[in-house]
């Protein structure tokens, strides 16, 4: 069943008049321009636990805030007001662009170290400075303040640095940035597709099993299960990072074309993987669902769930339009769609939890991605559903947190409450998160 979108008492108390949208944003910028650092911007706040530089969550903040200038000039153009100031906006985000690009090159991998799996053009996951004594008790394989288990960054490096050069036309920013594309390059050539079968997939190399089992964005040990409890088995290729694949080789003959730089035999080899990725896509559909698996196991079996992974692939575009209608009708309906936004998975799922981290709980950021793919699809009305139902809960909880979860009613005992869901903090989220702020811009400017 589709969820109808109707309004529950208290989303009706949290209605998103043009005061409370321009309150959200405000806020949202404040926060992130508090998490910049020199070397970009930290993942979270000096109270929560990821203050720090992380990679993917620097590079998905500028992606999101990106995607929020256009829609915030478009607003000023619309209304004929300034209150936005989308010239100042425009001027903090090219700021913050450039100074994460510059300060990720200058972690970039450089030698081939398993033990905190670093690859020459590797973009960390993670670096620390100081690097915490609960790291270093729990042998965290963080060496020089750096740890590269993230898969998917390296590839987000690449899209953003297309994405900030399209906006910015900053041609000496792309020039000092290039030879690092080039070492992303190569690394995408050669260690990203492990037995050469079109998909792209990874495989932990520390010595003694040391670090993140899943290198992706839902980084945590009990986000991805076989079918059966049984064990599984590596190397995983996850839905989502097949398009961020697509869109990072769209992304170097976009930049390579601007600078003439492109040799024709490269050229060839890269439409030929971007070709292998799309075919390879298909061994991800479900044919029960209508519906991409959020992952292959080693074995090339679909781990058959339905979860918010598939929806990244409308933000690379790298699917047809049939497809994409397909994978968003699956989305809205009622056991993905809350009246709070979607969850990582689905009620359906044979391990789905909203008590665990990335197994039913609610990711704003994630929301925000799924959301600019369906826009670009021209699924706007669905888009539109799901930044009202996030602003809500974030509206709710007063400051941009990590992530949150929807329970169902029935687990109350004491006392009854009349709606079918309630909206609940997560135990263990973030107070601040720099890619949830970034996802607040992206939904207030669509909504302003």
């Amino acid at each position: 069943m589709e969820f109808t979108g109707q309004s529950s008492p208290l989303q009706q108390d949290l209605a998103l008049s043009s005061e409370v949208l321009h309150t959200l944003w405000s806020q949202a910028l404040a926060t992130l321009q508090s998490l910049q650092s020199p070397l970009g911007i930290t993942a979270s706040g000096p109270d929560d636990q990821f203050h720090a530089i992380f990679g993917r969550d620097s590079l998905w903040t500028v992606l999101l805030a990106l995607e929020a200038a256009p829609l915030l000039q478009a607003t000023e153009q619309r209304t004929g007001t300034r209150d936005t100031s989308s010239d100042t906006y425009r001027e903090w985000l090219h700021t913050l662009s450039a100074t994460v690009l510059r300060g990720l090159a200058q972690l970039q991998g450089k030698v081939v170290n398993d033990i905190n799996e670093e690859q020459p053009g590797r973009i960390v996951h993670e670096y620390w400075n100081p690097v915490p004594e609960r790291m270093i008790t729990a042998h965290w394989p963080v060496l020089d303040r750096g740890y590269f288990g993230a898969f998917d960054a390296t590839f987000l490096y690449l899209i953003t640095l297309a994405r900030v050069d399209a906006y910015f036309d900053d041609a000496p920013l792309l020039e000092e940035r290039w030879p690092n594309a080039e070492a992303i390059l190569q690394w995408m050539l050669e260690w990203s597709d492990l037995d050469q079968d079109g998909r792209v997939e990874y495989k932990k190399r520390n010595p003694e099993g040391i670090g993140l089992d899943n290198e992706v964005w839902k980084d945590s040990g009990e986000s991805i299960r076989a079918p059966n409890h049984l064990p599984l088995v590596h190397p995983v290729a996850w839905v989502e990072v097949q398009g961020y694949a697509w869109a990072a080789y769209a992304a170097y003959l976009t930049l390579a074309k601007k600078r003439q730089s492109l040799d024709p035999a490269l050229e060839q080899t890269i439409q030929q993987r971007m070709e292998q990725l799309q075919a390879g896509l298909q061994a991800f559909w479900m044919e029960d669902e209508h519906f991409p698996a959020m992952a292959l196991d080693g074995n090339k079996q679909q781990i058959p769930v339905v979860a918010t992974n598939a929806g990244h692939l409308l933000w690379s575009q790298c699917v047809s339009q049939t497809e994409a209608g397909q994978i968003c009708s699956r989305l809205v309906q009622s056991d993905n769609l809350t009246p709070w936004g979607l969850r990582t998975l689905s009620e359906t799922a044979y391990y789905y939890n909203p008590l665990m981290y990335h197994c039913g709980a609610i990711w704003p950021y994630d929301n925000a991605v799924v959301t600019i793919g369906l826009q670009r699809y021209g699924f706007h009305d669905e888009a539109r559903r799901i930044a009202e139902t996030v602003l809500r809960a974030l509206k709710a909880f007063d400051k941009p947190v990590e992530l949150y979860t929807v329970q169902p009613s029935r687990w109350i005992r004491s006392h009854h409450i009349e709606q079918e869901w309630f909206l609940a903090d997560y135990f263990y989220a973030c107070d601040v998160q720099a890619w949830t702020a970034a996802a607040v811009l992206y939904f207030t400017a669509m909504l302003m």
